[in-house]
């Protein structure tokens, strides 16, 4: 493959981005241009630092109710391929290659395994999900397209095992085509010293991040927070994140009796997320279901025990009781002992924060960049 192979990314987040996918997107983008690839941006996100990246805005409609308006944007995205002159256009969230129907080789990237899993009977999402009926409609009509999307790639890459695996069975796509390339970024691992652990300790503060808090898990969490605050009378539970279904969680907080211990802190710019996890003094994020969890590599950077759903990809990346814990989706009780255990059981604590270090070290923005344009260079 030639160092300057065009490569244009098409993706729903850049930059000033929300979740793992726009993280992704972002540096993936930066590590292309470093290692010599022209590089095209489509996207609604943020112009700002794109120097060596050609950046072309487009926007989805104001009537798309698809999450992150992927549905409209794929569309948009296809009118704006029509005129470049590409070698591999790389669609970093699959399901947005739907309207694509061009000649140039494309490629999709699998961040989760939500709509593959899905369930036809409707009743299967009503004990986790306040929207059960909403929500099993709309993952109807994205199983169907997402579907169509990906069976028609050149290729895929998935962000665990787990996602290829689940992606492949579900929609009868050849194992062989979908590629595993992990999240990868250079964070700062930043050391703890003993009078920030001290401060973690005094008042300690359970941390959640994530858009979709049904799914990571946070009607669990609270319901652990009664029995908690018993014994840890000073517990706060920060949830940093945007979701439409907040109202229905702050409405479970008060029917718990947990309004003093539980702050919705909405939408954080990602650069600023740093602080509150350096704060807190455990990251909790139980998931009924996960693609792989860049957050708790965040989490692990900063130097916070991690607890994570027994699911996925989560699998990949955390050891129980060795660089976190793990909990079966669900188990209220389990997660309350395991988040016992993180906060009282010092040793074990330092045990898996020093873990936790050597993990993300695993996971470099490099490596995810080789493997992706290996990746290519197989496609082209």
């Amino acid at each position: 493959m030639s160092t300057r192979n065009h490569i244009v990314l098409c993706t729903q987040q850049f930059n000033n981005y929300w979740s793992g996918l726009g993280a992704y997107s972002t540096h993936l983008a930066r590590g292309l241009v470093q290692s010599g690839m022209k590089v095209t941006v489509i996207s609604p996100g943020d112009p700002m630092n794109t120097e060596g990246i050609d950046f072309i805005p487009v926007f989805p409609s104001k009537y798309d109710l698809t999450h992150g308006g992927w549905y409209s944007l794929s569309s948009a995205y296809s009118e704006v391929i029509k005129k470049i002159d590409a070698d591999i256009i790389h669609f970093t969230d699959a399901r947005e290659s739907y309207a694509y129907k061009g000649n140039t080789p494309a490629i999709g990237t699998l961040h989760d395994d939500y709509f593959a899993r899905h369930k036809w009977n409707p009743l299967y999402y009503k004990n986790d999900y306040a929207d059960w009926i909403k929500r099993w409609l709309y993952y109807s009509f994205v199983t169907l397209t997402e579907r169509k999307a990906l069976r028609k790639l050149t290729g895929l890459s998935a962000n665990s095992n787990a996602t290829a695996d689940t992606v492949s069975k579900a929609y009868d796509i050849p194992p062989e085509k979908i590629k595993t390339v992990y999240l990868g970024f250079d964070l700062d691992c930043v050391p703890i010293d003993d009078q920030l652990e001290k401060e973690r300790l005094h008042r300690p503060t359970l941390l959640l991040v994530g858009g979709n808090v049904q799914r990571k898990g946070l009607p669990v969490i609270l319901k652990t927070m009664p029995e908690l605050l018993k014994e840890i009378p000073g517990l706060t539970l920060q949830v940093i994140g945007n979701n439409q279904n907040l109202g229905k969680m702050k409405k479970l907080v008060h029917q718990l009796g947990i309004g003093e211990s539980v702050e919705f802190l909405g939408w954080i710019y990602p650069e600023k997320i740093k602080n509150y996890y350096r704060k807190a003094c455990v990251f909790v994020m139980p998931s009924l279901m996960e693609g792989f969890g860049l957050v708790f590599l965040e989490a692990m950077a900063q130097g916070l025990p991690i607890i994570g759903g027994n699911v996925g990809g989560t699998l990949e990346l955390i050891e129980d009781g060795e660089n976190g814990f793990l909990v079966n989706p669900g188990d209220v009780g389990t997660l309350g002992k395991k988040i016992r255990e993180s906060i009282v059981n010092l040793d074990l604590r330092r045990q898996v924060i020093d873990n936790g270090y050597s993990t993300v070290k695993k996971y470099s923005r490099q490596r995810m960049i080789n493997d992706t344009i290996k990746l290519y260079k197989e496609i082209i």
